[in-house]
């Protein structure tokens, strides 16, 4: 019997990604966002996809054409837009975005499926002093739903980027304990060498930036490759490069000669706070030009990540020029194989706020034994 999925708020589908390489059958996405999901036809392409606003959608036309009925549900996930939730910015408790998550609910409560996954930023955990987060596991509490919730760290899976997102679990299986996945990843030194403090552990060292993008082409500024000129060098390059022969989404942006020369004057790690005097811009967040440290994880990528002036972390390690489309959905651990739509600053927003698959995948493999575990619709 097939596990059936239905993906709110899909974005491109990442948490979709990670599920379906889990076994899951995604049958139905949908997302406010057209170029959106015009990506995620693209990416899933035996699954219904829908461009609409929630709040004008049913589950019964969510579920029209699928030639399934609520009944065949078994899983409910999605990530309710975070905007109003974010602890980057301005956090305002009446932005109309946070009563999205009563639209998840709504859905989750006409299916009733067994079990739901929610994912969001981890401040929704602190903000009205707790208050949201309680009312969150109280609505679903009321619905049948145990739940628990955890923050998962994306580099402790396997992501080559640090990366932190709360998730929500809730099943209605009786007397069965839903435990999050443990790390399968551990620390790397400065060296970039394994550092694990325990022979025991069986913890793999995190992935790096360069374990991530080291074998793409060299591309400057403006530059552009739709060849691959090396072989994988590791086990993840392998993975990401998924057996493609032709590189998409490898152009570099253009930047003015000033923004240039700010980047030849910023080492890894550092940022515009460590110019010049002469170089440095009169206004604006302190952590901008931030440059990616090789032998790391990355910084978390952001919907922003095109550009070297939003705060973050997305100047190439060596490369004076933003990050490529496709450098970001590898350290996000988006295959090659995955295409995106839309104009260039879209793909970069559609990427950055993504689930990364990886991460979504190690969820899914301890969902999963929620099923395993009983008759799947005990």
């Amino acid at each position: 019997m097939k596990l059936n999925v239905v993906d709110l708020f899909c974005g491109c589908g990442g948490l979709s990604e990670g599920f379906e390489d889990t076994g899951f059958n995604i049958i139905v996405g949908n997302d406010v966002e057209a170029d959106m999901i015009e990506s995620y036809k693209l990416n899933h392409p035996n699954s219904k996809a829908i461009a609409g606003d929630i709040n004008n959608i049913s589950s019964t036309q969510l579920l029209d054409g699928t030639g399934l009925q609520k009944e065949e549900i078994s899983l409910v996930i999605g990530g309710p837009p975070c905007q109003g939730f974010s602890t980057v910015g301005d956090r305002r408790e009446d932005d109309p975005r946070n009563k999205l998550f009563y639209q998840f609910l709504r859905i989750v409560e006409e299916i009733n499926p067994k079990a739901f996954v929610m994912e969001n930023v981890t401040g929704l955990l602190t903000m009205q002093n707790g208050r949201v987060k309680a009312v969150i596991k109280e609505e679903f509490e009321k619905l049948g739903y145990t739940v628990k919730y955890s923050i998962l760290k994306a580099e402790d899976y396997g992501v080559p980027q640090k990366r932190r997102r709360v998730f929500f679990v809730g099943h209605k299986m009786n007397e069965i304990e839903f435990e999050f996945p443990k790390p399968t990843h551990g620390i790397v030194s400065d060296s970039g060498q394994s550092t694990l403090t325990s022979v025991t552990t069986n913890l793999k060292p995190f992935l790096t930036v360069w374990d991530a993008i080291g074998d793409l082409p060299s591309i400057e500024c403006g530059e552009s490759k739709d060849n691959y000129d090396k072989e994988p060098k590791n086990n993840i390059q392998k993975f990401l490069r998924n057996g493609e022969t032709n590189l998409r989404e490898h152009k570099a942006p253009n930047h003015t000669d000033i923004m240039i020369k700010r980047m030849e004057n910023i080492k890894q790690g550092k940022n515009h706070s460590n110019l010049p005097k002469e170089l440095q811009l009169s206004s604006g967040y302190p952590n901008i030009y931030g440059r990616l440290i090789a032998n790391e994880p990355a910084d978390t990528i952001t919907g922003n990540c095109g550009c070297i002036s939003a705060p973050g972390r997305f100047i190439h390690p060596f490369n004076h020029r933003a990050l490529t489309v496709r450098e970001a959905a590898r350290l996000q651990s988006f295959r090659d194989s995955k295409k995106f739509e839309g104009s260039q600053m879209r793909k970069y927003k559609q990427v950055g706020n993504a689930v990364p698959p990886l991460l979504a995948k190690a969820l899914a493999s301890k969902v999963k034994e929620l099923f395993i575990k009983v008759p799947l619709f005990a």
